[in-house]
Order: C-alpha cells, then structure tokens, then sequence
C-alpha cells in the first residue's frame, strides 16, 4: 500500500513516470477503451481520458483510488471513468480494453502477484487486437562493491556494542536481500543477463547461471539486480547504474563474506527464485578460482534468512488441522450478521455483547467493524 506522496514520487520521476506517460500519449486513440491495472489515484488512466479515450477503467484494491473520482472531474472527464475497487485477478471488466497500462513490479519485476496478474490480464481484459504495457523486462545482474552497504545491512549486528556472539542473527541478514542504488563506480563486472520476461508468453523458468570477468580489482558485497523494461516499441526505461537514476533502485543480494577480486578473474555463480505463496524465495551463489588454485564459494538462500518456528511450518503442512482463533470468530459473527439489515453501530453492540473480554467500549468494538469496511457491497 502506497501513500499519495508516494504515487506523486512515481508519476514525478522522469524515468519511469516519463516512459508511461509517453506510452499512453503514443498509444491512446479517440474512442478507444483503456484500462489502468494498479491504478492508485488514477493519474495514468485519468490522462488516458484527456488524449479521448472513450472509457477508462481504474482497477484498484486500495482506496486511493476514490480520489480519482474529484481527478477526473477536475480535468474534465468524469463522464468517462469507471473505479473498479478490487484485484484485477478477481474482477471482469464490462468491456475488454484496446490498451492496458499496468506498473504492478516492485524493484524487481518478481514481486507480489505482477507476473499472474500480466499474464490474466493479457487473457481476460484485452481485446482483440488490443495491447498491454509493459511488453517485456529484461533482468540483468552484476557483481557489486559497497562496504557501507554491507556494513549497514549484514553487519548491522557488528555494529551494536556486546559481549554477546550474534553469529545467528547475522546468518539472518547475510540471507536477505536489500533495495539499494548503486553507481557505475561501484560495479566490478560487465552486465549479465539473468532472465527475460516476454509478458505475452509464459514465465521462464527463474534459474540462472551466469560468468563474469571482474573488469577492475575490488571487494564483491554482493550481487546487484536491476531491470530494462519495454513498456511499448521503442519506449522503455532501466533502473540498471549506467541509466539515468530511477525511483525503483536495485536489488542487492549480499555476500556473508566479501569476495576480494583482481581485475581479470573470472566469477560464476546461479541465481535461483521460486514462487511460494505470495512471494519469491531466493538462492545465490557465487565462484571464484583463484590464479594460486585456491577457490573461494559463497552460498545464500533466502529462506534462512527466516525465522522458522516449527509449529509455524506445521500449520502450514496440508494435514494440518486448523480451528479458529479469537479474530477469525469474531469475523464470523460480523459476516453472518452484516444481512444488510443492521447499520455499523447494531453490529458493533453484538460484538460487544458477544466479546466482552476482547472490546472494553462500544467505541472500541465500532472501530473493528469500521477496519473492515473492504468487506462490505459498495
């Protein structure tokens, strides 16, 4: 969930709020049928309708796209907006769209549910003939050197003054990986391709081999990821170090041990994401072989970088045999009792009558109702 100074950052910066902008401006024709995926207030789908889109649809769970709404009209074209409140995985919209614009990436094109929601987007939404931005996204990777990075990060425990050994809690950090930007200066390798997203075909498989010259001597933290998009032909945008800097920044995937490289030498290693649940888990390693025979390999996978409980993975094993907690039945009473009959206030009365150990006030049981206000029909 982004706050609106967020949304403002993404449309303000010229790398990427200029390529999208200028992808609906070359690709939006009068009478035409848009539809903005992820649309937070609605600037892209809002300036679709300016350039004489016949119909935008805004599709987006959170409720920052209700200020759209006062946008639209402010520009002239509320006539012609149509907020869908909900994913685009879950919605159908009245009519498919002759041009799709989505940004559903994180600072990798992995993220969340982008990849499913790109390619149900490309089936379900768009009309013959139609076309959906982005196109493609090519990730690339690089070994990187930033001692204040790693020392922020993997070091973060070093840093804390004890007598305490807090090699457990390092192990943590070492396997997690961090948002950064990285400079040109910083780079020990040429850039390798990782992966390449064609979003009208099926996701390749996210396993990736890849051996790098070290082009100067320097000290390995880690390995940086970045992406290049193709949002429409000839228009696109990097958040790779050699392009103008972009509000994403990369992903740096740290090394516990630095990797001390001379110009010349020759690095290899895998970088590995599989989807589970709602997210990646990662796995990276990387191979030096020295001139003097020595080798020096490091390995990080992102699931140690988790505290994992047994009891924790045991409620997600699908044997188990889950009952309800305390929440979940309050949840059941206010959904068996929201009939459309009762306004806020009676439901909050029979919460409090029936959970009088978990609401001190009515005020108290009234704001539980209202958190879940995205259960109710609008």
């Amino acid at each position: 969930m982004y706050a609106f100074d967020d949304y403002a950052a993404m449309i303000a910066d010229p790398v990427r709020g200029g390529a999208y902008l200028a992808a609906i401006r070359e690709n939006v024709r009068p009478g035409c049928v848009v539809a903005d995926i992820g649309a937070g207030p609605g600037v892209l789908g809002v300036y679709a309708a300016t350039l004489g889109a016949r119909r935008v649809f805004l599709v987006e769970p959170d409720a920052s796209v209700d200020a759209a709404l006062a946008f639209a009209r402010e520009n002239g074209v509320l006539d012609r907006i149509a907020i869908i409140r909900g994913l685009s995985t879950d919605i159908t919209l009245p009519e498919r769209a002759d041009f799709i614009v989505s940004d559903l990436r994180g600072v990798l094109p992995l993220f969340g549910d982008h990849l499913r929601a790109a390619a149900d987007m490309r089936e379900r939404h768009l009309a013959p003939g139609g076309l959906c931005a982005p196109l493609r996204d090519t990730i690339s990777s690089a070994l990187v050197e930033d001692a204040e990075l790693h020392g922020r990060t993997v070091g973060g425990w070093s840093r804390v003054p004890s007598t305490v050994k807090h090699d457990t809690l390092t192990a943590l950090l070492a396997n997690r990986w961090y948002r950064t930007r990285a400079t040109v200066e910083q780079m020990l390798t040429d850039p390798a391709c990782w992966a390449t997203i064609d979003y009208a075909q099926a996701p390749p498989p996210f396993d990736g081999r890849w051996s790098s010259v070290v082009t100067r001597d320097g000290v390995a933290h880690g390995i940086l990821l970045w992406f290049d998009t193709e949002l429409t032909s000839g228009n696109g945008f990097s958040n790779s170090p050699w392009a103008p800097k972009a509000l994403y920044g990369q992903s740096f995937f740290p090394f516990a041990e630095p990797m001390t490289l001379r110009a010349g030498d020759v690095v290899s290693g895998r970088v590995r994401a599989i989807r589970t649940g709602e997210e990646y888990e990662w796995s990276w390693t990387a191979r030096l072989a020295r001139h003097d025979g020595a080798v020096v390999t490091v390995s990080h996978a992102s699931l140690l970088g988790k505290v994992l409980l047994p009891e924790s993975l045991e409620r997600r094993d699908a044997s188990y045999v889950p009952r309800r907690a305390l929440e979940a039945e309050m949840l059941m009473v206010l959904l068996e009792q929201a009939d459309g009959t009762r306004d806020l206030a009676a439901l909050a009365t029979l919460l409090l009558a029936r959970f009088p150990a978990k609401f001190s006030s009515l005020p108290n049981a009234l704001n539980f109702v209202a958190r879940h206000e995205h259960l109710w029909i609008t």
